[in-house]
């Protein structure tokens, strides 16, 4: 199994994996277009696990200034493991991987937001080192 950094090569691959963690099916040249912005965008970070050549798992990483904080935030803002690969350590070592990378680029924390609905994911977030802090509100428009 290996790590590497995601390039437009890997759109396919991502855009499974995403389609898989929603239960959905997204338009693909839609997504293409936003991979594409999203991965020539220095303040994104996306890596991909592979296995014998296939796609296992994912991590997007973005890094930014928050007023409310003194230095550089990382948040979390996609993390995938196919269904078939899960409770193997991919999900650690991309996380681990994730938060050498933020440490690596001057952040003070790293955080993210996951649904109410994935308590395995609460659970996987809170046993690597996750604080559960706050809620996150949303309104559909």
């Amino acid at each position: 199994m290996q790590i590497n950094i995601c390039t437009i090569t890997d759109v396919y691959d991502v855009y499974y994996l995403i389609c898989e963690l929603e239960e959905t099916q997204f338009d693909f040249k839609k997504f293409k277009k936003i991979f594409n912005d999203k991965l020539e965008n220095e303040k994104n970070y996306f890596i991909l696990a592979k296995n014998d050549n296939n796609a296992i798992g994912f991590l997007n990483l973005s890094i930014d200034y928050q007023l409310h904080h003194k230095n550089k935030v990382a948040t979390i803002e996609e993390l995938i493991v196919s269904y078939k690969f899960r409770n193997n350590g991919i999900g650690k070592l991309l996380i681990n991987n994730a938060i050498k990378y933020a440490k690596n680029n001057n952040c003070e924390l790293i955080e993210l937001t996951s649904n109410f609905s994935r308590e395995k994911a609460h659970n996987f977030y809170i046993k690597n080192g996750f604080k559960k802090i706050s809620y996150k509100f949303k309104m559909d428009l």
